[in-house]
């Protein structure tokens, strides 16, 4: 709150006079806008103007506060007022009444009920948030009482209710600080580093007025501020990356992934970064938290100006209202729903009523015969129109730019032999990967609990191994439900906690020592119109899950076999350091953060290899490997004499 002198208050007192009077002069750019007397005494004195009468009730707000501009017109204070925002008593006569409950920043969710999401507003997508993934966290919660065995509790579990065992001061130390519930508590924009916020986390929009008065403000010595910014920030559906930015450019380095960059491990000198921040095209990029990334490839729908909204719906981002425990169970889109020969539409004046409030903000009109695209989940794409002829085409949400939706080439949807493979599986360009990371308890040090907001003594320290740029493993996800495949797909994943964990909290303790070898599922954001080539799947050892090495088909005679060779030393369990699972052989127990996926059985492993072991002499666009593409068992039985017969036994 800007203190009383920086509103322009002066309290003047008359000598001899019995009565005191009160004067406000609220001044803007040094000319004095409003004045209202009022008896001290407590008597029912009336004000000497008439407030501005604001959805049937007088808006004392506007009194003092008129001239404010910047929001859109159905924020404008002339149709809803300050107070519906910002809390406050519209009938008061001095500024602390009218201040006493005022709310400085709306839209936190803490206070999300009295204020966007009052009656009569945005009531009905409070729950959906309050339920959504991005406030709950339930799904880190869940993973990391799993990973240090404890058990899970309630499900989902919630971050705002977490406990003080070992798994959850773990994370409230180190990830808690990335969810909605966090509050913003002070003015200004949304940055790269900002969490959290509620409402504001995405749709506040300060433009560049409003943050030069903003600036201006700030850096004026508080007793000498004369009134607070008349530039007010306003708010967007138009929602840029940038929003995004400041939770998924960490854990899965989502955000970095998508614009093509890569975290250092070990960052270059000051002088090396500030010498190349000078180059045209830099190669490095150091972020506000002080972590530094480098230049890779970017996805290719980054390169073509689309942001993160152009896909992912208000349904997704915000929630559908259901309550869920992990990321994928609130997906709405895939790859499919834009890419396909041929999409399901809806007519845009049959579309659900949060799309057409969209499209009614965005002012997007349609021409006869115009429809709107509906993904395989039910939710209707407001931004993928098909014209009365069936071709699709994207409109970008925030700019309003076209884009061509292409099917997918006849390669992507040939045969039986890929009918299980997502399109993530081919289209990733590389993930950011990890292996192998030590975590322990320090109980002397000082951390920061992002949940109850301060300093605390013992710290959970975690160092890690070299970080790499790479194409992904490969491995299965399943749906029970999903009927077309059953026995599931193939997925993009990396090393999510190869870890050895000390959960020992005691100083002077025993250490309490486990070790984890999980994978978890990625979509690294980091999609590439050249799909891999098969021989990076079928004959890589680190798409098989064995991790870096020299894997090798030996012919002798008129048979061969597979060799591999691994780069990384054993760890305690027996597996490379960066592994999922053993060369030619099965995974069992605790295999990943999620139930629904594990590495390749030994089977699989066997099939994906004999086809390996043809693409040693045979180019994979040659005529016998695009019919193996068909039928790989009918083509094998048909190899000719000189081919080697892969062994497994």
């Amino acid at each position: 709150m800007p203190s009383r002198s920086s509103l322009g208050w002066w309290l003047v007192l008359a000598a001899g006079v019995t009565t005191l009077t009160l004067a406000m002069v609220v001044r803007s750019r040094g000319r004095a806008r409003a004045t209202v007397a009022a008896s001290a005494t407590g008597d029912a004195a009336r004000p000497s103007w008439d407030a501005p009468m604001v959805r049937g009730r007088p808006e004392g707000c506007l009194v003092c506060h008129a001239g404010v501009a910047g929001l859109d017109s159905s924020h404008a204070p002339a149709r809803i007022g300050c107070a519906a925002c910002h809390g406050g008593d519209v009938s008061a006569r001095t500024a602390d009444a009218a201040h006493a409950g005022m709310v400085l920043v709306p839209g936190n969710l803490a206070d999300a009920a009295s204020t966007c999401a009052q009656a009569g507003c945005h009531a009905s997508v409070l729950p959906r948030i309050q339920r959504s993934i991005m406030t709950t966290m339930s799904g880190v919660v869940e993973v990391n009482r799993r990973a240090f065995g404890e058990p899970p509790g309630e499900l989902p579990p919630h971050v705002g209710s977490l406990g003080q065992g070992a798994a959850d001061s773990h994370v409230r130390q180190l990830c808690a600080s990335c969810h909605l519930g966090q509050q913003k508590i002070e003015w200004g924009p949304i940055g790269e580093d900002a969490r959290g916020g509620g409402c504001n986390s995405c749709h506040l929009a300060y433009d560049a007025e409003a943050l030069r008065q903003l600036e201006a403000y700030q850096t004026t010595v508080p007793a000498m501020r004369t009134n607070i910014p008349l530039r007010h920030p306003s708010f967007t559906v138009a929602v840029g990356n940038g929003y995004c930015f400041g939770c998924h450019s960490r854990s899965g380095r989502i955000s970095t992934s998508y614009e093509g960059w890569h975290e250092l491990r070990d960052a270059p000198s000051t002088a090396a970064l500030a010498a190349d921040a000078a180059t045209p095209r830099p190669r490095f990029r150091e972020l506000a938290d002080g972590r530094v990334f480098t230049r890779v490839t970017p996805d290719a729908h980054q390169t073509r100006g689309l942001d993160c909204i152009d896909c992912h719906t208000a349904g997704e981002v915000m929630g559908a209202g259901k309550v869920v425990t992990h990321a994928r169970e609130q997906v709405q889109i895939r790859c499919e729903d834009c890419h396909a020969r041929r999409l399901p539409s809806v007519s845009p004046a049959h579309a659900d009523a949060e799309t057409q409030t969209l499209l009614t903000l965005r002012n997007w009109h349609f021409r006869p015969g115009e429809r709107l695209g509906v993904a395989a989940s039910g939710a209707v794409l407001s931004n993928v129109v098909l014209s009365a002829d069936s071709t699709a085409r994207l409109r970008r949400k925030r700019t309003g730019a076209w884009s061509p939706l292409r099917p997918p080439t006849p390669s992507c949807t040939r045969g039986r032999g890929h009918a299980r493979l997502s399109c993530t599986t081919c289209h990733t360009a590389w993930a950011p990967r990890c292996a192998t990371c030590h975590t322990a308890f320090d109980p002397a040090a000082e951390a920061f609990d992002h949940v109850d907001q301060k300093d605390v003594t013992g710290a959970w320290r975690e160092t890690s191994g070299p970080f790499e740029a790479a194409p992904p493993t490969l491995g299965i996800r399943w749906d029970s439900t999903d009927a077309e495949y059953p026995r599931g797909v193939v997925d993009t994943f990396v090393p999510g906690m190869i870890m050895t964990l000390d959960r020992n909290r005691t100083a002077g303790g025993a250490p309490d020592t486990i070790f984890r070898r999980m994978y978890a599922r990625i979509a690294a954001h980091t999609t590439t119109r050249t799909a891999r080539t098969c021989a990076s799947c079928h004959a890589d050892p680190v798409a098989l899950g064995y991790g870096r090495g020299r894997l090798r088909f030996v012919v002798t005679g008129r048979t061969g076999r597979w060799t591999f060779s691994p780069e990384h030393a054993a760890l305690s369990d027996g597996l490379p350091g960066d592994a999922w699972t053993g060369f030619l052989a099965a995974r069992q127990g605790m295999v990943s953060t999620r139930d629904d996926v594990r590495p390749f059985t030994v089977e699989e492993q066997r099939r994906i290899l004999a086809v390996g072991a043809c693409l040693t002499c045979h180019a994979e666009n040659s005529r016998v490997m695009q019919r193996a593409l068909d039928d790989f068992a009918a083509t094998q039985a048909r190899k000719s004499v000189r081919c080697a017969e892969p062994r497994f036994d």
